[in-house]
């Protein structure tokens, strides 16, 4: 009786080992993964935002800027900053990133890196659970895979070094924490697991409308592992994960076509057939060989001419895809290898573009979370051919290692891409050299630094390209309007104008223009247009001017009092009001209008000048030694022989 016992605590002494040994070498491959996943995205944490919604996501977005009960409010229940998607938890982020750094970019990448790592370690868990119960051999070398590639490959670039890419992290984040809870509750049967998979559901929900898609995957998971999918209690399993999904999908269509995304692009629907397959077909291909990586994949111009063949030509793949996974599934039944081409199919099907929303026929991003499928199959493949004879294992192992090895590289490089606006849209524009959007924000970059040669190379590159470009006109016309160039400066804002009608800024840019070249009244004619259209106060600021240079002294007054009800911090229209009521005679309301100026910003020297006028025209001359004395040490030379005549000592 000792002796079996003995027998026996040793045979679990055994087991006891070979676990505890395998699960040493478990973390072993998983600290190594994320070791070289940090790595391979350290460029990345260097990043800037960039002007492709980084801007509207972030630094421009009021509600992210400060953890208030309002703006908690805001983001939880309205379409905050009018973005297109409802993600509450991941503006939330957003949030707390402002809170403790601001608008330094450095921390919210890191936030992003530190995401991507912990959704490769969940891939991995995710993969052992999976191939642990379909008893999958070399387990943790295949889950180990798995989260190489997910870790380390070239598509998820964009999700990871573009700030506003979180929100496909964040998703993906809790969309994994959902399934690995889901399958726990499997295993143990208990209430805790299954509604933790439900909370990291809606959270998922709440980070990105795509997460809509898990309800199916669960279904997918239960096919996989063997479970009766007609059974009763698995169907009711299903009915909370389904009404969340309904509900978040209404939600993210609202939402969508509140802010127009859904209208951007219209095409026939045998088109969207086409753009999906396509779609489909590349991010295929591009997962296999990330070729041609791009931030930005704009749809052929129709306008210039047809489809092109290559689009139809994917068609071909699409459907053998399809019919392949029909024939593992009805013909030649294999459960591993359906659920893989599910999963991605699933997560890849609603940014096929059979409904468009944006303005792109395909985005890397898209990838993030589907790419688990198409790693699973890949790593199940390698699998098998491990369990084959040593020049088969060599072989692999080899391939593999070289392979990850490039898609590391690949992915370093494509880092450096999204490191700034610069190199984001210099890559686009290379790319897609008819891409006019690309080209147009080129320009407007080189004009902000200054650079306006090159920034009107650009601006004539984009009116090449499609001259049904209001942007690139009204660009181009200011670079010949500061260069005194009036004439043609009228001409290109004429263009604006004419292929976007309601483009106000043209019209007042035109209006200085014709100013220039003392076209008054045409001036005059652009401005009256503008403010027909909308209370603008640039539209009455130069108005006013206008009418100040005509002599109109009291409708000059008026309309820079229009200005300032539109911004009650316009500096100029204050110095401006001033002037007007000066000339009119209105000293004692030019000295309160300059007194204003002055408030809002006390290093206006003419302000001082002026206002010193005004008090000696109004007959108070005691009073404006003191606007004298700063107007001459402000550089204002005129104001010195009243300085002489009024303040000398004795006077």
């Amino acid at each position: 009786m000792v002796k079996k016992e003995k027998s026996t605590n040793l045979k679990k002494s055994a087991v006891a080992g070979t676990q505890g040994g395998a699960d040493t070498k478990k973390y072993w491959w998983l600290t190594a993964i994320l070791c070289i996943t940090f790595i391979v995205f350290i460029p990345a944490w260097r990043s800037e935002f960039i002007t492709f919604d980084d801007l509207q996501y972030v630094v421009e977005n009021p509600y992210v800027k400060g953890l208030t009960a309002e703006n908690i409010k805001v983001i939880f229940t309205k379409d905050a900053n009018d973005l297109g998607n409802y993600h509450p938890v991941t503006l939330l982020t957003y949030a707390v990133n402002y809170t403790f750094s601001e608008l330094d970019p450095a921390p919210y990448h890191l936030v992003n890196i530190l995401i991507h790592l912990f959704n490769t370690f969940l891939v991995f868990q995710l993969s052992l659970l999976l191939f642990t119960r379909i008893g999958a051999g070399n387990k943790v070398i295949v889950s180990s895979m798995v989260a190489l590639l997910f870790g380390i490959h070239p598509l998820h670039v964009e999700s990871v070094a573009w700030v506003s890419g979180r929100k496909d992290l964040l998703y993906t984040c809790f969309y994994l924490l959902s399934l690995v809870s889901y399958i726990r509750y499997l295993d143990k049967k208990t209430a805790g697991s299954y509604l933790l998979s439900l909370l990291f559901f809606l959270l998922s929900l709440m980070s990105k409308g795509m997460a809509v898609t898990l309800a199916a995957t669960v279904v997918a998971i239960d096919y996989l592992l063997k479970r009766d999918l007609f059974e009763k209690k698995v169907i009711l399993e299903k009915v909370p994960f389904f009404l969340l999904s309904l509900l978040f999908g209404f939600i993210a269509i609202f939402v969508q076509q509140a802010q127009g995304a859904t209208e951007i692009i219209k095409f026939a629907f045998t088109d969207r057939i086409v753009f999906a397959a396509f779609g489909f077909t590349q991010y295929l291909i591009k997962l296999l060989v990330p070729y041609t990586l791009c931030g930005y994949y704009p749809y052929p111009d129709l306008k210039v001419a047809a489809i092109p063949a290559s689009y139809y030509f994917s068609l071909i793949p699409a459907l053998l895809g399809i019919a392949v996974l029909v024939y593992f599934w009805l013909i030649r039944p294999n459960r591993k290898i359906v659920f893989g081409m599910v999963f991605f199919i699933l997560n890849i099907l609603l940014v096929l573009q059979l409904f468009p929303v944006g303005s792109a026929v395909m985005a890397d991003r898209y990838t993030y979370l589907s790419s688990f499928g198409f790693f699973f199959l890949v790593a199940l493949g390698c699998g098998v051919l491990l369990e084959k004879q040593y020049v088969a294992r060599s072989v692999v192992s080899g391939v593999f290692i070289v392979y990850t090895g490039a898609l590391a590289v690949i992915s370093w490089q494509r880092c450096a891409v999204w490191h700034d606006s610069y190199s984001f849209w210099t890559d686009i524009a290379t790319k897609y050299p008819h891409f006019y959007p690309a080209i147009n924000n080129l320009g407007e970059f080189y004009e902000k630094d200054g650079r306006t040669q090159e920034a009107f190379q650009q601006f004539s590159n984009s009116i090449k390209a499609n001259p049904d470009n209001p942007n690139a006109w009204f660009h181009r016309g200011s670079i010949y309007g500061k260069s005194g160039q009036s004439k043609e400066a009228i001409a290109d804002f004429s263009q604006a104008i004419r292929y976007s009608p309601g483009f106000t800024q043209a019209y007042v840019n035109r209006a200085i223009a014709k100013a220039m070249i003392q076209d008054y009244q045409g001036a005059l004619s652009d401005l009256d247009t503008v403010i027909s259209k909308e209370k603008n106060e640039g539209a009455y600021f130069n108005r006013g001017i206008l009418q100040n240079q005509m002599k109109n002294y009291s409708r000059a007054a008026s309309d820079f009092q229009e200005a300032i009800r539109i911004n009650p911090s316009c500096t100029k229209c204050f110095y401006s009001l001033g002037l007007a009521h000066f000339y009119a005679g209105k000293y004692n309301e030019g000295a309160t209008a300059f007194t204003d100026c002055l408030k809002l910003d006390p290093g206006v020297g003419n302000a001082y000048y002026y206002r010193a006028l005004c008090n000696i025209e109004g007959g108070k001359p005691d009073s404006c030694c003191a606007d004298l004395q700063r107007a001459v040490k402000s550089g204002i030379k005129d104001a010195q022989p009243y300085l002489d005549k009024y303040c000398r000592q004795g006077n």
